[in-house]
Order: structure tokens, then sequence, then C-alpha cells
């Protein structure tokens, strides 16, 4: 499973699915790793949509086999996150326990299927 953070300038960064946590955890880079000394993470719990976004891709990188999801979080934040095949089934099995645990998370979600 391959699952990927881009930031506003289209770099990709690893990404870990939590799912005792419902969460998605950044791989730190050095400078949060050794100075900051924190973890950078998106609670799945808070999320209220999740869209393609293929824009992203074709920015990203074309020879990767991903899609390129854009999730909203509560508190307005826009996360996108470019997943594989078993990421895409990891990520809406997540949401299925996203939506057992609050029940106005699954009622907003937006999902187009591939």
């Amino acid at each position: 499973m391959k699952i990927v953070y881009v930031n506003k300038k289209h770099q990709c960064r690893m990404v870990t699915l939590d799912e005792a946590e419902n969460r998605f955890w950044i791989k730190p880079n050095l400078r949060e790793r050794l100075i900051e000394k924190r973890m950078v993470g998106f609670d799945l719990d808070q999320l209220e949509s999740i869209k393609e976004m293929p824009s992203i891709a074709e920015k990203v990188s074309s020879a990767l086999p991903m899609v390129y999801l854009l999730m909203n979080f509560k508190d307005k934040r826009q996360v996108a996150v470019g997943v594989d095949e078993k990421g895409l089934y990891a990520i809406t099995a997540a949401l299925k326990i996203a939506g057992q645990r609050g029940y106005d998370v699954s009622n907003s979600l937006v999902y187009t299927p591939l």
C-alpha cells in the first residue's frame, strides 16, 4: 500500500495510515524530526468530504499509478493525498470506521468512485 501527501508546491511525502487512531501520519522531514520533535498527522474523524483531484496527478507525476484525492476537514483545511489501489481500499475502510465513530462524517462524505 502506498499513500503520499501532496503539499501546495506539489511535492510528495510518504504517509502511513494508523487504523487504531484513525489518522494519517506524514513521514517527518529533518526539521520536524530533530528540531521541532513533532509529527504531522490528519485525523480522519474530522473529515467532511473527499473527492478526486486529477489535476494534481498531472502536476506531480503521470507515471505513478495513483488516484489523487482532495480531503476537506472540519477545520477548513484541505489535504491532497495520492493512493494506489490498496491504499484506496484502506482509506475507504477507514472512512467507514470514521462514519461509525462520528455520525455526521458519513452523512457529509462525498466520494466519486473510479
